[in-house]
């Protein structure tokens, strides 16, 4: 598919306006529950996915009713309508059961289109003739739940039958005359984008119309719920965040036939329903974004999410996190680094200023403390940066105008590996930061500590990594963070640094300073965390002995020592008494 084709443009260009869903609960359950004792698919919420507006055992008149009233309070919707026979399996019932409920509800207001929800195993050949008699009638499209083409993932998942059962229904609808749609769920247990790949080319090879996709929703009291609880299951089951999904969509999409038609793009949930995954992005935020991925054709595992005070940051897909908060990342550089270390004063009372910047990323420390110094014109900054990949760099180039410092910053360092100003410059040195540090050894009067979280990032936090930074900090000198984790400032108190806090922005915890001779506005740690931190396994410090472990060696060794303190009868939490 070399242009995105949404079913709504489809609608319009048939109809002159969108025709909008009045979502149908029929009483026939799924025949998928009744043959595995009330358990159908692993991700089957209790109600079939019944439309959140209707009230359970509503009669189909009050069904109708209510969903014309929905649509019209919420779009301003007027007839005619789509008829959307929407949860369970809408053809698992007798022929006449059928007839007399599709003919109840198509009476009770203006339809133009019918869309069927159901099985491929639920559609014999009486029922395909009763759906046939409903297409002379009305624009009909069966909505055939497919998920994925891998058998052995629809075994896992518990679907009740194998893509054959596809195959043949889809055929059998086509030779029918039947419109059908493909219902597919990117994020299934042991899918890897190779098998969304995969049943793309296997449904483009069928006779469908359309496809919906679905991101897999990990909802409470369902069976799939229990199994991501489970960290013995195999396949590893792990919640795909927008971008991965965004990513999974494109390589789907750009496999189907050009002539499709998308149905949905995602779905959400109700929040106190839905377990994983948490998206920051609305589904209208994600749809806007997903637009604009696909038709850049891009395949940068970066991608870029404007931040709430105009800035650009990135998603790394690696750590599966955002390089700075979402609340500002230029306002964050500011308060969190620029101004906690209180550069200003620094600038102000030094003719030579050392600043060691971990974590260039996308530039927006080392730019924030340029500015002010060139700004202020007095003193010269000298600032080292680490960062362990090139590619953020190259990135984040798109992320600033064509004319900005910033981006003459960035494009100096990726020519030459400096960039030298009238009162700053900056050294990029590209490689792990353990290994770094000890390159760039020398004093700093200020470090900024901006690696990605502890739990994602452990290498450096550690309590080994910080003693290392410990000896490249003056007498004077501040390390700054935006972490306010636990195992953090308990290693910077280990390595007998004064610890304070720094003011909040963008996360509900405040920063983090260290220093070895505390200044007069030091606003030192509460009693109450220097306890939690010290008299509880909660301020365990990761450690990297050698600063040469992995991640994984990390966060073993660290939950091996929290075990062995736990069983000395060190508490979790430590409580006043």
């Amino acid at each position: 598919m070399q242009k995105l084709r949404f079913f709504k443009e489809y609608l319009i260009d048939k109809y002159g306006h969108a025709l909008y869903r009045i979502p149908i609960d029929l009483p026939l359950g799924c025949p998928n529950r009744e043959n595995n004792f009330g358990q159908g698919c692993i991700y089957c919420a209790e109600d079939g996915n019944r439309a959140r507006h209707l009230k359970y055992k509503l009669d189909l008149a009050g069904q109708v009713k209510s969903g014309i009233d929905f649509v019209a309070r919420r779009y301003g919707a007027k007839a005619p309508y789509i008829a959307y026979f929407q949860s369970f399996t809408n053809t698992h019932g007798t022929i006449e059961e059928l007839r007399t409920f599709y003919n109840e509800v198509l009476s009770q207001a203006d339809f133009k289109m019918v869309i069927i929800g159901t099985r491929p195993d639920c559609l014999s050949d009486e029922i395909v003739e009763l759906l046939k008699e409903i297409s002379a009638k009305y624009e009909l499209w069966v909505e055939l739940g497919v998920q994925s083409s891998n058998n052995k993932t629809l075994k896992i998942i518990r679907r009740g039958h194998d893509f054959a059962a596809v195959k043949s229904a889809t055929k059998k609808l086509a030779n029918a005359g039947i419109s059908c749609a493909a219902h597919v769920i990117l994020g299934l247990p042991g899918e890897t984008i190779e098998d969304y790949r995969q049943t793309a080319r296997d449904i483009a090879a069928l006779p469908f119309k359309a496809v919906k996709l679905h991101n897999l929703l990990f909802l409470k009291n369902t069976p799939l719920a229990k199994m991501f609880a489970d960290i013995n299951f195999i396949p590893a089951i792990k919640p795909l965040n927008e971008y991965e999904y965004a990513q999974a969509a494109a390589e789907f999409l750009r496999l189907i036939p050009d002539d499709y038609f998308i149905m949905r793009l995602n779905t959400d949930a109700v929040e106190k329903e839905l377990i994983a995954p948490k998206w920051w992005m609305k589904k209208g935020q994600f749809l806007d974004f997903f637009k604009k991925y696909y038709a850049s054709g891009k395949d940068s595992p970066f991608q870029g999410v404007k931040t709430e005070d105009g800035s650009f940051s990135l998603y790394h897909p690696k750590y599966r996190q955002h390089f700075h908060t979402l609340a500002g990342a230029r306002s964050e550089a500011e308060k969190k680094f620029v101004e906690a270390v209180d550069l200003r004063q620094i600038l102000e009372t030094q003719q030579n200023i050392k600043l060691l910047d971990i974590g260039f990323g996308l530039g927006y420390n080392a730019v924030a403390a340029v500015e002010l110094a060139e700004k202020l014109k007095s003193g010269k900054l000298k600032i080292t940066s680490l960062e362990n990949d090139i590619q953020v760099l190259r990135a984040s180039l798109d992320l600033f105008e064509e004319d900005s410092l910033h981006r003459t910053i960035i494009k100096s360092l990726l020519d030459s590996g400096e960039w030298q100003g009238d009162f700053a410059e900056i050294v990029l040195i590209i490689g792990d930061a353990r290994n770094s540090v000890l390159v760039a050894k020398d004093k700093f009067d200020c470090i900024f500590m901006d690696a990605f979280s502890p739990d994602k990032n452990p290498e450096l936090w550690t309590y080994d990594f910080i003693r290392e930074l410990c000896g490249c900090l003056t007498r004077k000198g501040r390390i700054v963070t935006y972490s306010s984790a636990y195992p953090v400032r308990g290693a910077m108190l280990r390595c007998r640094l004064f610890v304070g806090q720094t003011d909040a922005f963008g996360r509900r915890r405040c920063g983090t300073i260290a220093t070895f001779e505390k200044p007069a506005d030091f606003e030192d740690l509460s009693q109450k965390e220097l306890n939690l931190i010290l008299k509880s396994s909660a301020g365990t410090a990761y450690r990297d002995p050698g600063l040469c472990h992995s991640v994984k060696d990390i966060l073993k060794n660290k939950s091996r020592l929290i075990s062995r303190l736990r069983q000395l009868g060190v508490p979790k939490w430590y409580k006043d008494a």
